[in-house]
């Protein structure tokens, strides 16, 4: 009886640690899901209630732009058009801020006139329009931005001249104030790389310096606490990485994804990096099942959304990928 029972015991315990096996090496996976009616890159993403809207965008290998808004609805693979953009294309910081949309400086018109704005927009859901809010304090673009508590941060980028990196660090509390207050400078400034806001700190995530794609890129991490008014240093990305402004996506649990991006060489990344700001440390998820610069990346339930975006550095793509789960 006792062999029986022994038998038994070790039955299930094998079998118990086949299925977590199993579970594990099952736990996030790629499926192509409906492409994004317009192929872009370099194009602004934020999730709406359930929904992820991908806004502007190069739609061409010469870097023409749209003002045009897809909507991504993963509970029925299908997309629907949204409300045409008020102002800038391409380079825009993005937040949700309680189901509204904050749309802050960015490029008008193609990236090679280097036609900056200060313009920020907040398009109301309610009411379904656009409206002017107080500009920056001064045009830039490829921004790193995050919503901590509030407060709406803005740091780095490309100042107004569209070339020249900018350390500038300001905020915008939404809960009353009526513009916009200067903060401690980026220590490091760079552009195009990505914001996040997690345990009540702001994040700016790699990026470039100036416009050298080929060699410019900056692995730095650099947390900013609004408590303490001030910066500091966190591991850096194990590769660095540009054009991560749309494919940088808080988790349920803190935790940061950084997906793809353009690498040393102006080469297209299929990496998805994982930041953990609580252990400081990074680590990975199984890659893009293609290499992707400039895509959008938007974090919906367990489901990791990832869309548009060039797979050769010039070509835009309408492919959607949808990885789950998280």
């Amino acid at each position: 009886m006792r062999q029986a029972l022994s038998w038994l015991l070790l039955t299930l315990v094998g079998c118990s640690g086949a299925e977590q096996s199993g579970n594990e090496a099952r736990a996030f996976s790629w499926h192509v899901a409906a492409p994004c009616p317009a192929a872009r890159f370099e194009a602004n993403g934020i999730v709406v209630g359930q929904e992820l809207w991908v806004m502007g965008g190069f739609i061409a290998a010469s870097l023409d732009v749209t003002k045009s808004v897809d909507i991504y609805d993963p509970a029925t693979d299908t997309w629907r058009p949204g409300p045409e953009l008020p102002d800038a294309e391409t380079h825009v910081g993005v937040v949700n801020a309680g189901g509204d949309l904050l749309l802050v400086g960015g490029f008008r018109r193609n990236v090679l006139d280097r036609m900056t704005t200060a313009g920020v927009w907040r398009f109301n859901a309610a009411a379904a329009t656009w409206s002017a809010g107080p500009d920056l304090p001064s045009a830039r673009a490829a921004v790193s931005a995050a919503l901590v508590g509030t407060e709406l941060h803005v740091a780095g980028g490309l100042a107004a001249d569209g070339n020249t990196d900018t350390g500038d660090h300001v905020f915008w509390d939404l809960a009353g104030s009526s513009g916009w207050q200067s903060a401690a400078p980026l220590p490091n400034p760079r552009n195009h790389g990505g914001g996040a806001a997690s345990g009540g700190l702001f994040f700016a995530i790699s990026g470039r310096h100036g416009w050298d794609e080929k060699a410019g890129d900056d692995p730095q991490v650099d947390a900013f606490d609004p408590a303490a008014g001030t910066w500091s240093q966190r591991a850096p990305m194990p590769v660095s990485r540009s054009e991560i402004g749309a494919a940088t996506v808080t988790m349920a649990d803190g935790r940061v994804l950084v997906v793809g991006g353009s690498i040393a060489g102006t080469l297209p990344s299929e990496d998805v990096q994982i930041y953990d700001p609580k252990l400081d440390q990074w680590s990975e998820l199984p890659p893009l099942p293609e290499p992707r610069k400039g895509v959008v990346a938007a974090r919906i339930g367990d489901k990791l959304i990832v869309t548009s975006g060039s797979p050769t550095s010039i070509d835009p793509s309408p492919t959607t990928f949808v990885g789950c789960c998280l």
